[in-house]
């Protein structure tokens, strides 16, 4: 080519590309002129004066009001507003952010629904000299777009014939005529998927997802297609990784028969079932690739053990109760069938045991276990001193993953020392109970409730040295007030009574007490209720006591907790809200750990009589309920 040539070819290019830049340019002013009608009455429009350090500025978005949860949304994704203090050093860098603004935006209106959403910015100067300029970003959503239908084809590998549940849009979240929402959409992938293994398709895959929008109808349709796989029951199971635990003792934990439809909320909860136990420092179960010629599922158990021994220790102290200390050793899986050996004392002012107990798994049936418990107890209490022997076999029964049930026989040979007077009783016992736990954990909870019922009929038919029948119902509730757990109110009510024989009949180790760290803070222990002459408790036949609590993690791993406690013992069968209780409040002071918070708490008697101390404190593992 001529210079000639190359030199007519440059020209040519120069002015294309200014013609470009002036067809750019004439199309951006009027999409901003769009800004200038839609957002409200301004200062004109002009350039930021640019310095060394940057560009301050100010961000304001509006025109979302009334788009749901779209304005929060773009508040806390602006880019603009997060990198505030990171002053650009050009107009056009600001542009720039105020463009990946918009981009922002959009995205996050199409995830709501509002697929016509129009977002445009503008740069205005400072309102006064040396100020920060002003970035006006106005949004325009738009109507939003709603579901119409969604089909689902379920076809086997030939693409041959629909196949598999059939499932609803209402059972996907994504119902004929609600929001558009993507985010929705990306979920039913994984609710569809769901939904067929939970209905004997566990190796069910998505193939296909289309969302088409109709920006006439200002809806969206959506398409799925799935692959199902064959239809299956649970086969065989292999269980690797046990090495001093029986397979068997795994199988039996499984919630499943051989032969029964595949369901994956199954293997879900036998799995939380293996957890449970405590033997296994983790599970996993996986299903086979591929389902048997015979419709049989393979499944695999893979686990690993936990030491089977444990030591374990712990230490309260408290004003009225003193210094308390306990320690435990324990073998779990003894014979090699998670058979449970325990052995534990416990040594404190008041308190000093000695206790033994045996555990068998399965007795006679799954998750029925049966304990053998046996052990030495000594108080020495204002109100009486005692010491006792005791036998128990209890068998307990969970009925469900909330619901157990425990019953069985006591034996009891009890020496007390009360009021100057020595008595000695045999008590052959019956014990019952049930319990219902929804509770989320054990030392620290958050969310679900505890209840628990005990009845206990003492029969002098059986040997005892005299009959009554005792009932206790305590129930303890929480309740996470930020969605977190960081800040819970919890709640506690006891209701018991004693029938058959008088308080004064009663051995004094049975009767009803409140006051102390388990009931009633700020009283000193067994104080409340009636008092003899020597303002010594006496105990009851009927028993009420109330807790609440405002348990706040508030600095990391430490918290605070307000409460209030309320009791009452009566010497009547039955408890009675016409009498006075006692009222206590107090602050706790809670240190979080690994193994539960550590508790602290100061509490005040509100209306104390003349013997009442004027607080009390208490230290110890655990919250209070």
């Amino acid at each position: 080519m001529t210079t000639d040539g190359l030199a007519a070819l440059m020209r040519f290019a120069f002015f294309l590309s200014l013609s470009c830049c002036l067809i750019v340019g004439g199309l951006r002013p009027a999409f901003a002129d769009k800004a200038a009608v839609q957002s409200p009455a301004g200062t004109p429009s002009g350039a930021p004066a640019e310095t060394s350090a940057g560009i301050a500025y100010e961000v304001s978005i509006e025109g979302l009001e009334g788009a749901g949860d779209l304005q929060s949304l773009a508040e806390e994704s602006s880019g603009l507003r997060t990198r505030i203090d990171d002053l650009p050093v050009s107009t056009a860098a600001l542009k720039r952010r105020a463009r990946e603004d918009e981009d922002t935006f959009a995205t996050i209106a199409r995830a709501r629904g509002y697929y016509d959403a129009v977002f445009v910015h503008r740069v205005d100067p400072p309102a006064a000299p040396g100020g920060p300029v002003r970035v006006l970003i106005y949004g325009d959503p738009g109507p939003v777009y709603t579901f119409g239908d969604v089909s689902i084809l379920a076809a086997d590998a030939a693409g041959a014939g629909a196949i598999g549940p059939s499932v609803t849009q209402e059972a996907l979240g994504l119902p004929r005529g609600g929001p558009a929402r993507s985010d929705a959409v990306v979920a039913a992938e994984s609710t569809l998927v769901r939904l067929f293994q939970e209905q004997a398709y566990p190796l069910a895959r998505l193939t296909d997802r289309t969302a088409t929008v109709n920006r006439d109808t200002k809806t969206m349709t959506v398409s799925f297609r799935v692959a199902p796989g064959p239809k299956a029951r649970f086969g065989p199971v292999t269980v690797t990784g046990n090495e001093a635990i029986a397979r068997d003792y795994i199988v039996r934990r499984l919630p499943w028969v051989y032969g029964e439809l595949a369901d994956v909320r199954a293997i879900e909860k036998g799995r939380k079932a293996l957890v449970s136990t405590g033997h296994f420092e983790s599970v996993g179960i996986e299903v086979a690739e591929q389902v048997g010629p015979d419709g049989l599922l393979p499944i695999s158990v893979s686990v690993r053990e936990n030491p089977p021994r444990s030591i374990g220790a712990g230490v309260s102290l408290s004003t009225s109760e003193g210094l308390g200390s306990r320690v435990h050793w324990e073998h779990r899986n003894l014979f090699g069938g998670a058979e449970q050996l325990r052995f534990e004392a416990a040594y404190g002012e008041v308190e000093s045991s000695l206790t033994g107990a045996f555990t068998v798994p399965d007795v006679l049936a799954t998750d029925q276990n049966f304990t053998v418990e046996t052990g030495y107890t000594e108080q020495r209490t204002d109100g009486f001193d005692s010491e006792s022997y005791r036998a128990i076999g209890r068998f307990e029964r969970r009925l469900s993953d909330i619901l157990s049930v425990d019953y069985g026989v006591s034996l009891e040979r009890t020496h007390i020392e009360d009021d100057g007077k020595e008595q000695r009783f045999t008590l052959v016992g019956i014990p019952l109970g049930a319990t219902i736990d929804t509770s989320n954990d054990l030392l620290n909870p958050t969310s679900g409730g505890r209840t628990r019922l005990r009845f206990t009929p003492y029969l002098d038919s059986l040997g005892s040295t005299q009959s009554f029948y005792s009932t206790l119902l305590r129930h303890a509730h929480y309740l996470s007030l930020d969605g977190d757990g960081d800040l819970v109110l919890a709640a506690r009510a006891g209701i018991g009574s004693i029938s058959g024989a008088s308080t004064a009949n009663l051995p004094a180790d049975k009767r009803f007490y409140a006051g102390g760290s388990g009931s009633v803070r700020g009283y000193a222990l067994q104080s409340v209720g009636p008092l003899d002459g020597a303002d010594e408790p006496t105990g009851g036949s009927a028993l009420l006591d109330f807790a609440l609590e405002l348990r706040w993690r508030a600095f990391g791993d430490f918290g605070v907790v307000p409460f209030v406690d309320a009791g009452q013992v009566y010497n009547q069968e039955l408890p009675s809200l016409d009498g006075d209780l006692q009222w206590a409040a107090g602050v706790g002071f809670r240190y979080f750990t690994a193994i539960g918070p550590i508790r602290a708490d100061i509490a005040f008697p509100l209306n104390p009589r003349d013997s009442d101390e004027v607080f009390q404190v208490y230290f110890s593992l655990g919250q209070a309920f």
